[in-house]
């Protein structure tokens, strides 16, 4: 076999051992990310940042815990998203001195939800200039930093993608 000709057999072998890799390790199951503005925003706006979920099945209960840099972002007000009724709302709090929030919420009958939308939406107030990392926080009873359930307790897995808010 010619040298170039055996160059580009292993060329292509390795393109293609690549994008199997790529392909069995991108998430297959549930997302769920925190929707950070794409734009910076000014100090002292107010601004929704939105933690969606997209290709769930059978959800009816979340619990989520969250850090911020209270530095620079401040928690207003946290509110349901609307994909599962808030019929059970076991924690909804938030530290803007430490800068947590806990959020964990059940939905009591009813068809669970599947599909994508929304889980939750944080109202921010944007105190000073820099880049604040919106990240899951993980607890003992959540390691991950967030836990979903079916009807049954069963937990559901997911993927975690955290967020930033620049502030000009």
């Amino acid at each position: 076999m010619l040298p170039n000709a055996l160059a580009i057999r292993i060329c292509r072998v390795v393109v293609f051992a690549v994008l199997m890799l790529a392909t069995a390790c991108a998430p297959s199951g549930p997302l769920v990310k925190v929707e950070t503005p794409v734009s910076a925003v000014q100090v002292n706006d107010t601004l929704t940042v939105p933690v969606k979920v997209e290709k769930i099945a059978n959800l009816t209960a979340i619990e989520m815990h969250l850090s911020f840099d209270a530095t620079l972002l401040e928690v207003v007000k946290v509110n349901n998203g609307g994909l599962i009724k808030a019929d059970f709302v076991v924690q909804n709090t938030f530290d803007n001195a430490a800068g947590t929030l806990d959020y964990a919420v059940a939905q009591i009958g009813g068809t669970p939800a599947t599909g994508s939308g929304t889980l939750l939406e944080v109202v921010f107030r944007a105190r000073a200039s820099g880049s604040a990392p919106i990240r899951f926080r993980a607890m003992q009873a959540a390691p991950a930093g967030a836990l979903f359930s079916d009807p049954n307790g069963a937990a559901i897995q997911v993927s975690l993608t955290d967020g930033t808010v620049t502030v000009k």
